[in-house]
């Protein structure tokens, strides 16, 4: 079995002084700006949008610059149109090409595609940013960003909220080697320190476990980060990224503790809406609290009009049952 590199507490540094770089957040004009990044294929730039939409609604004092990761395939009208709305709402936007190559060898699925690992390259994508704030997809922002953005790392790589497995899911933690549920973070939301990353090398050792243990990973990425960089993730509170776990699971309690759980169940920050197929609030048969919000900000978006997936006889049916309307 290959040795797992796990990076820990990060050595001094020999030689040279520390460098002198403007505070992240601050732009050279005094204005705050938070940079976002986020990562889509193709077909998923809708539901970005709607997440985009819902971020930058809550800049009343200071500005989003996001950084949008995607592949080759991404059609220049679409880029256009994301733009449009983005610069409309009073944010910037740049677009980040990721080459194939660089996923390739990489495990990835339909469900799970090679866009997962954009992020992990985002200490190189962006050399000129000292910090970055990752946001899925999936997600609604309900309050401003800022408390997060300034979130002090601690001498940490990242900061993000743990993640709540299901039950019969805590045997992959053994696979991983992760001793605890509690250690296990969830890479929807990550508060990422870029330089710091890029001093420990953080890209190349995600990269290389990944390779070196393609067969151990269910959730690809996530997996991949967890092991190499879990050591220095700096946990955060639950209301940064209310999952779909947090709202559903009674055990979330005993992993992020009662009141922590009760707090982000009462007044979520972020809505995460993760987990495959009906978990998502474009499914037919979605029934997550807050899939509404999803709807709202998809309206607002130059793709107002959502196509539900899963529409199927079966599915349809069963959608019917739920309702309590009479089926044939």
């Amino acid at each position: 079995m290959p040795p797992i590199r796990r990076l820990g507490n990060p050595r001094p540094r020999a030689g040279g002084g520390a460098r002198l770089r403007p505070v992240a957040g601050t732009a050279a004009s005094g204005e705050r700006v938070i940079h976002v990044a986020c990562a889509a294929r193709r077909d998923y730039v809708p539901h970005c949008a709607a997440m985009l939409h819902s971020a930058l609604r809550r800049c009343d004092d200071h500005r989003i610059h996001v950084h949008f990761l995607h592949g080759p395939d991404l059609p220049r009208r679409r880029r256009e149109r994301l733009a449009a709305m983005v610069e409309c709402d009073g944010g910037e936007i740049s677009f980040l090409e990721v080459a194939d190559e660089r996923v390739a060898g990489l495990r990835s699925s339909e469900q799970l595609p090679p866009s997962h690992w954009y992020r992990v390259f985002l200490p190189e994508l962006l050399p000129e940013l000292d910090r970055i704030l990752y946001l899925d997809a999936d997600i609604i922002v309900l309050e401003s960003l800022w408390p997060l953005w300034e979130t002090p790392l601690q001498g940490n790589l990242l900061a993000a909220v743990t993640n709540v497995f299901q039950l019969d899911h805590l045997s992959h933690l053994d696979r991983l080697e992760i001793a605890r549920p509690e250690s296990y973070f969830n890479s929807g939301v990550m508060v990422m320190d870029l330089a710091a990353m890029r001093a420990a090398d953080a890209t190349c050792a995600v990269l290389e476990y990944a390779e070196a243990n393609y067969d151990r990973l269910r959730l690809p990425e996530q997996d991949a980060l967890n092991v190499v960089l879990g050591d220095r993730r700096l946990p955060l509170h639950p209301r940064w990224n209310c999952m779909n776990s947090v709202l559903a699971f009674p055990w979330a309690a005993d992993v992020l503790g009662a009141e922590a759980v009760e707090e982000a169940r009462r007044a979520p920050a972020l809505r995460h809406f993760e987990g495959p197929s009906v978990n998502k609030p474009w499914h037919i048969l979605c029934e997550r609290e807050m899939r509404e919000l999803y709807l709202e900000h998809r309206r607002h978006t130059p793709w107002p009009r959502v196509r539900p997936v899963g529409v199927t006889p079966r599915n349809l049916l069963r959608r019917l049952r739920r309702r309590g309307a009479p089926t044939p």
